[in-house]
């Protein structure tokens, strides 16, 4: 009787050979066209796509570029060629090497955004993002701020890159850390979820072990791709991941607005290339976009005076006063610039961990207030055209009261953060208003001397 209980053993499974490795030796290089040598603009890792075929999806790299150029709508060419590249399809790769971005209007010393927090998103989408594979804006799920990260893990059942179903995590797309960014920006508004950050339309799922050290560090992004969301890998970061994922389709839920996901790839972009990012703010002539000073402090390359504030809902920044880059030398080797850890202020940026310290807001002085109310007279007095009221008006009163219950326990002014948004969108209808020649600008939350400058 006994012996109908036992089976025959088996042998156990051998051991599971090393991961492979994605090729990675190759590399995309962008230069800014307008200083002369070339800054490095952006570095983007080609990984191997094909058996043969190393390359960047060139729509990707021109996503990349116009989010570095302020949202500037541009063209790539190869280095020191006068001719556009326009690829044959939408699956086309941009084979490694070195290129220059061109903005449409023909502006060569155009603005850089260097941080995050600098760059403003733009109000409608580049077309090929506006997809259903990208999420939708038709779909709105309203969540408890105590419960949305356990609803992300049940309604999505696995990991949205992996297909896992266990160590399931609720990511952020727009990160938590960034909330005042969020409201800034109107971002409520620009997606239609007065939930805000914390909540279902702006997380998905993901295997624990992909956020921290590999979504969080700009390690890899998702975006669209020969019509469907792929996952895209942009440093060497993780190279056995990327031999598995890279160009992989992606399942992004239904809910999710295709902006957040936009940001994300935004905010993963300028997460992968901090020594780029840093380098560009030491040169002395390249004008940079400030970002506002009264936002938490980020992992932002050191601030330069000689930056300038392109984004004018930034407090403080000059205008450079030249753009000649001189004679000095560059050598334009491709050598990858080191990846590091700046501060470590996002190690948990997209996670479901709460965070360890609080919001440290810069809180304005009483000239500064009355600088923004007469800076609100000068807007009430100035017509901002149809598209932005028609926008304004969506976000309605629910997104208003959040940015003021933010402003009254940040101890910024009451409506702040509408003037602010105000005067981006006043900028980008009227772009004439900003022409200032090549003089150096002193805001007036500067402190110099101003007979000095």
């Amino acid at each position: 009787m006994n012996a109908n209980v036992f089976l025959a053993g088996v042998s156990p499974k051998p051991e599971k050979p090393a991961s492979d490795v994605l090729d990675s030796r190759q590399h995309i290089s962008v230069y800014h066209p307008g200083y002369n040598p070339h800054p490095l603009l952006l570095y983007l890792v080609a990984f191997l796509a094909s058996p043969g075929s190393c390359g960047v999806p060139f729509s990707v790299v021109l996503d990349a570029c116009r989010i570095l150029a302020n949202n500037r709508d541009g063209t790539l060419r190869v280095m020191d060629d006068a001719t556009d590249l326009t690829p044959p399809d939408d699956e086309s790769l941009l084979s490694p090497g070195s290129y220059t971005y061109h903005v449409t209007e023909g502006e060569t010393a155009y603005a850089v955004c260097t941080s995050f927090r600098a760059w403003t998103p733009p109000k409608v989408l580049p077309p090929h993002w506006d997809l259903d594979v990208m999420g939708t804006t038709a779909v709105f799920l309203a969540s408890s701020a105590s419960s949305y990260s356990t609803a992300v893990k049940m309604v999505d059942g696995c990991c949205a890159v992996t297909g896992d179903c266990s160590r399931l995590q609720s990511s952020h797309l727009v990160p938590e850390v960034e909330e005042a960014w969020w409201i800034l920006r109107g971002m409520s508004g620009l997606t239609g979820n007065p939930e805000g950050i914390n909540s279902l339309p702006n997380c998905l799922a993901t295997r624990a072990d992909l956020n921290g050290q590999g979504m969080d560090q700009g390690h890899f992004v998702f975006a669209p791709y020969a019509g469907k969301a792929v996952c895209v890998c942009l440093t060497h970061g993780m190279p056995d991941f990327a031999a598995d994922y890279h160009l992989r389709a992606v399942k992004i839920p239904t809910r999710i607005n295709p902006m957040n996901v936009y940001v994300r790839f935004a905010w993963g972009l300028f997460r992968a290339l901090p020594n780029v990012l840093r380098e560009l703010t030491r040169r002395p002539n390249v004008v940079i976009v400030a970002e506002p000073t009264f936002l938490p402090a980020s992992d932002r390359p050191p601030a330069t005076k000689r930056s300038r504030t392109e984004d004018k809902s930034v407090p403080r920044g000059t205008q450079e006063r030249n753009a000649d880059g001189g004679n000095e030398k560059q050598e334009q080797d491709d050598e990858a610039p080191m990846l590091t850890d700046d501060d470590g202020s996002h190690q948990e940026a997209s996670g479901d961990a709460p965070l360890e310290h609080p919001l440290d807001l810069y809180t304005l002085t009483e000239r500064d207030l009355e600088a923004a109310e007469g800076l609100d007279a000068d807007l009430d007095s100035r017509p901002l055209g149809e598209p932005y009221d028609t926008s304004f008006a969506d976000f309605g009163q629910l997104a208003a009261g959040s940015s003021a219950r933010y402003e009254e326990a940040a101890g910024i002014y009451r409506g702040f953060s509408k003037i602010m948004r105000l005067q981006h969108e006043y900028r980008q209808l009227h772009p004439e208003v900003s022409a200032v020649g090549s003089a150096r600008v002193a805001s007036v939350w500067e402190e110099d001397d101003e007979q000095r400058l």
